[in-house]
């Protein structure tokens, strides 16, 4: 599992040291929510499971299924520290909390 958090790591992930944004390469045959919890555990450099549930935060069969029913769908949550922010064009950014700006 770690070797699948470290390869999801190098290959998808990029940092934004100005901005403090991962912008994530979302893979399109995963799960929308399995997206998240890999690219968390590789940022975090930690197994996926060592996470808590996302079902905790989010309902991750609703967050699968939410851009497909719209064109424009704009999502933000927080999880596991951080906060997600998902658009219906497929970025994926995760910011930490504490260099997060308050929502608007």
């Amino acid at each position: 599992m770690m070797a699948q958090t470290m390869q999801w790591k190098e290959s998808r992930v990029t940092y934004e040291e100005e901005t403090g944004v991962y912008r994530i390469d979302r893979d399109t045959s995963e799960p929308l929510s399995t997206n998240v919890v890999l690219s968390i555990a590789a940022i975090e450099d930690i197994r996926p499971t060592q996470l808590p549930p996302l079902a905790q935060t989010i309902d991750p069969d609703a967050l699968d299924t939410v851009f497909k029913c719209s064109d424009d769908a704009v999502l933000s949550f927080s999880y596991a520290g951080y906060r997600v922010t998902l658009d219906a064009l497929g970025s994926l950014e995760i910011v930490s909390l504490d260099d997060a700006q308050p929502l608007q």
